[in-house]
């Protein structure tokens, strides 16, 4: 049975009843615009009812309104259609605020005007006519009130899961069974955003990268047709032109007001945290293994290096073997140097940080540049300060300087950038080949045939002791560009 069906059964709204209001409208009718005017009238006298109107434009147009209504009322037809109709007036009060009290004790002011145009007119039947009214406008109001709690609970339940979404800590995405957000927090905001997110298409507010490489379309039918959650631990791609993971779930919700929801939590700076910590704890054993290599290695170097010297000593200045015994002197030196790298990376000195002006130590650096290298153009610009240990920036734009020049062959220029806590070293040699790229600050990696491999990993060992970082600019064209950023000072 149809709810209005059931309604009208219930406080026995018959035909009777009908054709009973229907003969009573012609006396009604030239008392509508005063109906209405004393309805809002009284509205008038209270002010939580007043506020919820915006100006006398729309006073009079709800008084037209109402005579609709009141029409309606007594003439029928009281069918679904007129259910229907008069639901609709529930959903409006909510919608302008209109506290529920005010339905009760207006419907009732309008029962009892319309009892005394009755009783003004002597109308035939008076007291079952006006126990009629009574039916029809409880009708009324029960058909108002109805729509009015459902359309006040389901904007509530909409304004909490507004709040709610909005401020969960990771980002999320609510959409309809249209394919549009409907709501969104404020992370998947500073994720995506690029204008307003509600109303747009998930397809097209996701970035393309990220929805590729999830397959995300994929999985969203998949996890609709089945109607199980789907998860993906995690998802690596390239957002801005560096590298991001995310762990990503889709759940159906399969709900009237949302199809599903998108969960997109970043798990960058987690996995960055575990790669230092699998390294840490890989260059710590390596660590150990090359300070006791380095240690058994030194003693015997320093005997070797003072023998040859001794030896080289002895022979006359045009005999040969001085040559020969030079070249191999040049080598001891050479592995006395790794031997050195090595107890550097092993046992690092810790930083001892202060207040320092960057631009001082990239001038310093410059000139014993120039002076090593004269053919190498070297430029400082900028100025900024820091809170690191002075020896250990000036080791590492030293080390940079020097990877630069010989990637010039010595010719090249070279520049760097100083700012607050950062430094950029840029120079116009080949540059780094993607596929060499990944690798250049692991320890023993080199691909010159002098190198020790030890140079790029002692300058990350000492840039993440003083809390900062190294790192190679991703670059399209010639030249390489390494960023050290350091904790700038407070101002």
């Amino acid at each position: 049975m149809h709810p209005f069906d059931e309604m009208k059964a219930y406080v026995r709204f018959t035909e009777d009843d009908q054709a009973q209001l229907q003969a009573f409208f012609p006396y009604v009718e030239p008392h509508l615009a005063e109906l209405a005017a004393q309805f809002y009238g009284r509205i008038e006298e209270f002010p939580d009812a007043r506020d919820v109107f915006r100006d006398q434009a729309q006073v009079e147009r709800l008084q037209r309104t109402l005579q609709v209504w009141a029409r309606e009322l007594l003439t029928g037809p009281w069918d679904h259609a007129y259910y229907e109709r008069h639901r609709r007036i529930g959903q409006v009060h909510v919608a302008v605020g209109l506290p529920h009290r005010f339905m009760f004790t207006a419907m009732s002011l309008i029962r009892d005007h319309l009892c005394e145009i009755a009783a003004k007119a002597n109308v035939p039947g008076g007291d079952q006519l006006c126990r009629t009214i009574g039916r029809v406008t409880n009708l009324d109001l029960a058909v108002m009130c109805g729509t009015y709690m459902d359309e006040r609970e389901r904007r509530e339940l909409a304004t909490l899961q507004h709040l709610l979404v909005s401020h969960l800590p990771i980002a999320v995405l609510v959409v309809d069974n249209q394919g549009c957000i409907s709501t969104s927090t404020e992370p998947a905001f500073r994720l995506l955003g690029k204008g307003p997110l509600i109303g747009r298409p998930w397809r097209e507010a996701l970035p393309p990268e990220l929805a590729t490489t999830a397959e995300l379309p994929h999985h969203v039918e998949q996890a609709l047709t089945s109607g199980n959650a789907v998860c993906l631990p995690r998802v690596d791609a390239a957002l801005g032109g560096a590298p991001r993971t995310f762990r990503i779930d889709v759940v159906p919700i399969l709900h009237e007001l949302a199809g599903f929801l998108i969960h997109v939590e970043e798990l960058t700076s987690t996995v960055q945290t575990e790669i230092r910590l699998q390294r840490s704890e890989a260059l710590a054993r390596l660590g150990a293994l090359s300070a006791a290599v380095a240690h058994e290695l030194r003693n015997p170097l320093a005997g070797i290096s003072g023998a040859l010297q001794v030896l080289s000593r002895s022979f006359e200045g045009s005999d040969p073997r001085r040559n020969i015994m030079g070249q191999v002197l040049d080598q001891v030196r050479r592995m006395d140097a790794l031997v050195s790298d090595l107890l550097a990376f092993a046992r690092p000195r810790p930083p001892r940080p202060s207040a320092i002006e960057l631009r001082s130590t990239a001038d310093e650096v410059a000139r014993l540049m120039r002076q090593g290298h004269p053919e190498t153009t070297l430029t400082v610009s900028g100025s900024g300060s820091a809170w690191a240990d002075p020896d250990h920036i000036h080791r590492i734009l030293l080390n940079l300087a020097t990877n630069a020049s010989q990637a010039t062959h010595g010719r090249g220029r070279i520049h760097m950038q100083v700012s607050p806590g950062r430094i950029e070293v840029r120079d116009d040699g080949p540059g780094v080949p993607p596929d060499v790229a990944p690798n250049i600050f692991e320890p023993f990696f080199t691909t010159r045939t002098q190198g020790t491999g030890l140079g790029l990993a002692i300058c990350r060992q000492s840039a993440d002791a003083m809390a900062g970082s190294i790192t190679l600019q991703p670059s399209s064209g010639a030249g390489a560009t390494f960023v050290l950023s350091v904790p700038a000072l407070r101002s």
